[in-house]
């Protein structure tokens, strides 16, 4: 499984000068320097969590579905499910593939469920899943995911962000170490786990 962003994030979970009073910053002259911290703090946080902080569209690739068997009942076949690797997801877009003779078809609506409140999100087959051409990436599943606006990011988020920023503010240098401790802790409870 893989995935490509097509439509980024145009918001940020912290804004420059919520950074500069966490660090207690007066002057703005390293303004774009803090930019770079939120951003990479973002990817960090984002990373570790296995989820999207804020709006941005994927198109996530499987190369074949999920054993492919028709007439198995999709909440007792585990194996027939489909879960999607980020979160939090706001719509499912699309489930394409492509077929025995290489064409790339749209599945209908209708012969699939989904249960995008659970994460990690899950599309469920009617009937089953399709054949695919056995090749790479044959299954494409295109969704929204992240929270809505900046205000939605959980509290403990933002709070493991800044601690992120702090340490990388105060220590100009590589050093070798994970996330600070506290981020871990702060972060733990919003990681989405997937399950193949």
């Amino acid at each position: 499984m893989s995935y490509t962003i097509i439509t980024p994030a145009t918001l940020k979970a912290l804004t420059v000068q919520e950074v500069k009073d966490y660090l207690r910053v007066d002057s703005d002259a390293e303004d774009t320097l803090l930019g770079v911290l939120i951003d990479a703090a973002t990817q960090m946080a984002e990373s570790y969590l296995g989820r999207f902080l804020l709006t941005t569209v994927i198109e996530e690739f499987y190369d074949f579905f999920p054993v492919y068997k028709t007439g198995v009942d999709p909440f007792r076949g585990d194996r027939n499910i489909i879960y999607l690797s980020r979160g939090p997801v706001q719509s499912l877009a699309s489930v394409k593939y492509i077929d025995g003779n290489g064409d790339e078809i749209t599945v209908n609506a209708s012969d699939y469920r989904t249960d995008l409140v659970s994460e990690p999100s899950r599309i469920f087959p009617e009937y089953g899943w399709y054949g695919t051409k056995d090749t790479v990436n044959a299954v494409i599943v295109r969704y929204t995911c992240g929270y809505t606006q900046a205000s939605d990011v959980p509290a403990n988020i933002k709070m493991a962000m800044l601690l992120m920023i702090g340490e990388m503010y105060e220590k100009r240098m590589d050093t070798v170490h994970r996330l600070p401790t506290a981020s871990e802790y702060l972060l733990n409870p919003y990681r989405v786990f997937r399950f193949d």
